[in-house]
């Protein structure tokens, strides 16, 4: 802050504020524990020293999630404890460096998933058989045109991407006519004329029975026909003597056979005018459109107001069904019967009639056979948005459900009806198809997949679009870029959220206000704010969760963007070789932050970007990949032209068009509203921002898709300005329906002085395709960065942008895997056909366990998996604490039922007897870790609801008791130390003969006396031996000692290695062994630090060795504790 100078007599103040929360800092030795989380970083462990500051980057407890509530528990009365989210890596390696994949983690779209008896099988709800069929990928789409005023498709130049063109037919001859057989042709001016074939001495072009125009037949066929073309451009033939003026004619006859050949015949006249009528009587002839095959009608014909296929749903497919839409010319569209494989007797097909009175369309479920009765085979949906049956109403959004309901809908996209109508105008032929003889269903609903037939594949030309095998991921923004320096623009900063996985980037989205100019003349960077805002929020109402306030490009200043904001990236390296995964930290300065970093250009953190750069745009967001040849559709619908279907687009980003309300003489500026993305409904094409309410389908665009294959294109592309166009799919994201934003695309109205005029805002319009053109007359142009020059425009040159991705990284379909579940461990760990320890939930868990047993990276005294009972994860969380040596871990134990299954669900309820003789037989010996039993109920501290837990939730309540009282060489049982004040109830009640087989067992009993609460009742280790390290007191205590002697120990690395430092050392540890005798840890010690421990031979090696002998209270066993001391650091 800078210091208050005074140059006269006077008193000066200001406010320096002190109000806002500080955190406190940890205190004392960490619990570790491991979990899942509602928010915040994977696979990096963080402490905390209360439970608030855990909310602030974990999250609350939701009631499900185990790992809050036992932080909650174990800092009702410690002040240290260290997290770590779990998320889906897969089997926790590095990515295929071929393909990009993460081997087990994500899913891949149609393969068989766990069935309810545990195991990955057949999909329940398909008819299984030699024909079934993985699920797919579809897009539901359907042909829209603008309405009257809305420019919503030709601003994004996906019109414009649809050239016109001219309809044509093509005759293919095999022979020669009969004389007086007929062809007749309408042209585009409605001009009907027909031709007849003449063997009776006729000339070619002769006027025939009053009004027929003959063509000779000649020698061959090839002769007949050469007469056709002669007499179409005859003068009493439609070209009236001027060769190809009416219609263009091509002979295609093949060389050197006269026998047969084809006549093209196309339209002059573009668009589709020119699909008019070919008939004709003729033998050894037939008649196709151009396109596609169509029998006796001009096709191709395509107008530039057509309408054009817009994608409106994502939906993916289970195992074993196909989805398909009723309607088409020639596919039977009746509801397909249950029972049926799916590819045996497939009904409808990828296109379907639109009912264009209700925009209603029926959905078929190939496959589908679930056998209750309201479960139908067809949905019936509507692309109307006010209607009940608007299909993101009707379909089924809970990936839990896809085999169950036969289909998942995952994204949708909202299009209100003033914007733009669902329509076949200028794309379905005159003539074509209408269901049966109602006009008012056309064929221009579509449902397609990928143009490569066989279930996730790719290729360098087609996305796998069934694949989404990846690990985790963290939702970021576009580069946010400056104004243009010559042609282009400069990649400034992006913002990447903190936390990751799905459903983060639709709780933020981001705003870039108050942009001030800077001032070249003195070398002065401009400046900015940058605000941190509720996604669901509207620009009339904001929920400001965090801002920055003059902040800067410049990185040698405080206010810096990287430094006020943080850049550092803290992470897991994954994505390398296994001896080689650690935590990084890249960046220069640390996040201070909340939600976000930044990630800065190389540009602008080099000093390469001009001093005058300021923020005034975005980078086209990611996109999916779906225009070009990539989908498969129909080829029997008598459309006007063959590839239309490949045009399918994503809707175009919604931005804010003005920042005007009302209209005529009420219509004023409102400096409230944001330029950029409108997350706010859009109803009306002439008042954009006549709704405030927000835009439920806006988050279709923040989703996560693929984007992670290096072999393949992917289905999701973004970051790639100036990429080059492949097979017609435009890649480039910024070109991609103009999406890139940018102020510079704002038209405004100038004053005087030549700069914009504050006043005149209510009639600024963005222009989304940008090359304004300055008008002199109107006096209007391009909005320019010197307009920041004027005060009164800042309040405008404001505006917002989003984050897209973030992914969890696990099977959305199956609920216990997409939930990291103790069941989705167990049933990795039983199925054949999973993967065991190299699978993604188990895999999850040990990884963190790795992470929390580097002691390089982490301190902790005990460990504890909340949840996690299968012993592929606690066996080796068993391993790893005694590698660690200074931590206990806290097991939940498998629980089994009367019938000795084990306990996956609430409906079962454990049999004390099994579960014993189950925990017996794994047969565990290790004196680091402590196992309890039953489950317990407590209170969740953030829903305030009962809630069952795993009893090592409030075990570790019971920890944190004893050490605040006593100490860790107590006994952390009986009714003092013991006692759960937190628990309602124990879930099992507990006899004497429970009580004797589970100590038996070196289980710890949970357990309620009359007239008490419920208390844990022992505190034994799972050593076998009968030994003082068979009670949990005297293995916290070594580890206590442990711990205390090697800090001392380390205070002495580098010393001389003589005998006073042998003698220094000794002085240290006896003060420590002293303390805790007196503090009733241990009855008597010594400690043996001297040259009969330490040898020349170690002093030659620059080692210390001693000895320290314990005896701790009430045992009669002596406990030796040996230890080494080399300058790598003490090791004991």
């Amino acid at each position: 802050m800078a210091e208050i100078t005074f140059k006269s007599a006077g008193v000066k103040t200001r406010e320096i504020d002190l109000s806002q929360p500080r955190r406190t800092g940890p205190v004392g030795v960490p619990a570790g524990i491991i979990g899942t989380a509602l928010e915040g970083p994977a696979y990096v462990p963080l402490t905390f020293a209360n439970y608030s500051d855990f909310i602030t980057t974990f999250g609350a407890s939701d009631g499900e999630k185990f790992g809050p509530i036992a932080v909650s528990q174990w800092l009702s009365n410690a002040q240290a404890v260290t997290y770590m989210r779990v998320l889906g890596a897969g089997n926790g390696k590095q990515r295929n460096t071929s393909t990009g994949k993460v081997t087990n983690a994500g899913f891949t779209v149609g393969n068989k998933i766990v069935q309810e008896n545990g195991l990955i099988g057949n999909n329940a709800y398909a008819k299984s058989g030699p024909g079934d069929v993985g699920g797919k990928t579809y897009f539901l789409g359907c042909f829209m045109s603008e309405s009257n005023g809305s420019t919503i498709f030709s601003d994004a130049g996906i019109q414009a991407s649809l050239t016109t063109s001219a309809a044509g037919a093509i005759i293919t001859y095999t022979g020669q006519p009969s004389d007086a057989q007929q062809i007749t042709l309408i042209s585009s001016e409605g001009v009907s004329k027909t031709y007849e074939a003449d063997s009776g001495g006729a000339s070619t072009g002769a006027i025939i029975n009053t009004d027929k125009v003959a063509f000779v037949i000649g020698a061959s066929a090839d002769a007949t026909y050469t007469n056709l073309i002669a007499a179409i451009n005859h003068a009493n033939g439609h070209n009236a003597g001027s060769a190809d003026s009416v219609f263009v004619l091509t002979n295609g006859t093949a060389t050197g056979n006269t026998a047969n050949g084809t006549v093209t015949i196309t339209q002059v006249v573009p668009g589709l005018v020119g699909n008019t009528a070919i008939t004709e009587t003729c033998d050894n002839m037939s008649i196709t459109g151009i396109s596609p095959t169509t029998t006796n009608l001009f096709t191709g014909g395509f107008d530039n107001n057509h309408a054009v296929p817009i994608l409106r749903g994502v939906l993916l497919a289970p195992s074993g069904v196909i989805l398909h839409l009723s309607g088409g010319t020639t596919q039977n569209s009746n509801a397909p019967t249950k029972g049926n494989v799916a590819t045996n007797s497939t009904q409808g097909h990828t296109t379907g009639s639109v009912n264009l009175a209700t925009q209603g369309f029926v959905m078929l479920m190939n496959g589908y056979n679930n056998l209750d009765t309201s479960k139908l085979t067809h949905i019936t949906a509507s692309f109307d948005m006010t209607s009940p049956d608007y299909f993101a109403n009707v379909l089924n959004t809970n990936p839990h459900k896809i085999e169950e309901e036969g289909h998942l809908l995952y994204s949708h996209y909202d299009i209100y009806p003033d914007l733009a109508v669902v329509t076949g105008s200028g794309v379905i032929s005159i003539g074509g198809y209408s269901e049966s003889s109602n006009s008012t269903a056309e064929d221009i609903g579509l449902l397609l997949t990928s143009s490569i037939s066989t279930r996730n594949e790719g290729s360098s030309l087609v996305p796998n679009y069934e694949d989404f095998e990846d690990r985790f991921s963290h939702a970021k923004t576009p580069f946010i870029i400056s104004q243009a320096f010559g042609s282009a623009p400069k990649d400034l900063f992006r913002v990447h959220l903190l936390s990751p996985g799905e459903n983060t980037a639709n709780k933020f989205k981001f705003s870039i206000e108050n942009i001030r100019k800077a001032n070249t003349s003195n070398k002065e960077y401009g400046t900015f704010d940058l605000v941190v805002r509720s996604f669901s929020d509207t620009d009339e109402e904001q929920r400001v969760l965090e801002s920055f306030r003059g902040i800067s490009l410049n990185p040698g200043s405080d206010r810096y963007v990287g430094r006020a904001i943080g850049d550092q990236n803290i992470y897991y390296n994954f994505d390398v070789g296994s001896n080689s995964q650690k935590i990084i930290v890249d960046g220069n300065h640390p996040v201070r932050s909340r939600f976000i970093r930044v990630e800065i250009s190389d540009d602008v953190e080099n000093g390469n970007v001009d001093i005058s750069a300021l923020p005034i745009g975005f980078r086209g967001p990611n996109h999916l990949v779906t225009s070009g040849s990539l989908l498969n559709a129909s080829t029997d619908v008598l459309w006007n032209t063959s590839n239309i279907v490949q045009a399918l687009k994503e809707p175009p980003i919604p931005y804010r068009e003005s920042v005007a309300q009302g209209t005529g003489i009420t219509k004023k500026s409102d400096q409230r509203l944001f330029w950029g993305v409108q997350t706010t409904r859009k109803t009306s094409a002439t008042q954009p921002n006549l709704i405030g309410l927000p835009d439920n389908s806006f988050k279709s665009f923040t989703k996560h898709f693929p984007s992670h294959r290096i072999d393949v294109i992917n289905f999701s592309a973004g970051n790639n300005s100036g990429i080059a166009d492949v097979n017609g799919t435009v890649l480039d994201s910024d070109r991609f329906n103009n999406n890139k934003f940018t102020l510079e695309n704002i038209l405004v109205r100038t004053g005087s002085d030549t700069l914009a005029d504050p006043e005149y805002w209510l009639s600024a319009s963005y222009t989304r395709k940008g090359n304004i053109t300055a008008n002199e007359t109107n006096k209007t142009r391009a909005f320019s960065v010197d307009d920041l020059g004027k005060v009164g425009n800042i309040k405008f040159a404001k505006f917002t942008f989003m984050a897209q991705g973030g992914f969890d990284g696990v099977n959305i379909f199956d609920e216990e895997k997409s939930k990291l579940t103790n069941v989705a461990a167990k049933r990795e760990m039983d199925d054949p056909l999973s993967l065991g320890i190299n699978d993604n939930t188990v895999s999850a868990y040990r990884k963190a366990v790795d992470i929390m047993a580097s002691k390089t990276d982490v301190d902790i005294q005990i460990l504890a998996i909340p949840g996690l009972r299968h012993s592929s994860v606690t066996d080796y969380a068993v391993q790893k604490v005694e590698d660690r040596f200074d931590a206990m871990y806290i097991m939940d134990i498998e629980e089994r039922d009367q019938v000795n299954t084990v306990i996956t669900s609430s409906i079962q309820k454990p049999h004390v007897s099994n579960t014993v003789t189950s925990f017996k037989n794994r047969a565990l010996n290790s004196s680091f870790a402590a196992a309890y039993f039953p489950d317990v109920t407590v209170t969740d501290p953030n829903t305030n609801t009962l809630i069952q837990v795993p009893p090592s939730v409030a075990v570790l309540g019971a920890y944190s008791l004893n050490d605040k009282v006593a100490h860790p060489w107590f006994a952390p049982a009986g009714f003092a130390r013991g006692a759960l004040n937190s628990v309602e109830v124990a879930a099992v009640r507990l006899n004497r003969t429970n009580l004797d087989d589970l100590y038996e067992a070196d289980i710890n009993p949970i357990t309620a006396f009359p007239g008490t609460g419920v208390t844990i009742w022992g505190q034994k280790t799972l050593q076998s031996a009968n030994s003082a390290l068979d009670r949990i007191n005297v293995r916290r205590l070594l580890i206590n000692v442990r711990r205390k002697v090697k800090n001392v120990a380390n205070t002495l690395l580098f010393e001389p290695n003589r005998e006073e430092t042998l003698e220094k050392f000794t002085a240290l540890v006896n003060p420590i062994l002293q303390r805790v005798q007196e503090q009733s840890g241990i009855d008597r010690y010594k400690a043996v630090i001297d040259t009969s421990t330490t040898t020349q031979a170690d002093v030659e090696n620059n080692t210390i060795r001693g000895k320290i002998f314990l005896q701790p209270t009430r045992s009669v066993e002596f406990v030796a504790l040996d230890f080494v001391v080399t300058n790598a650091g003490s090791n004991i």
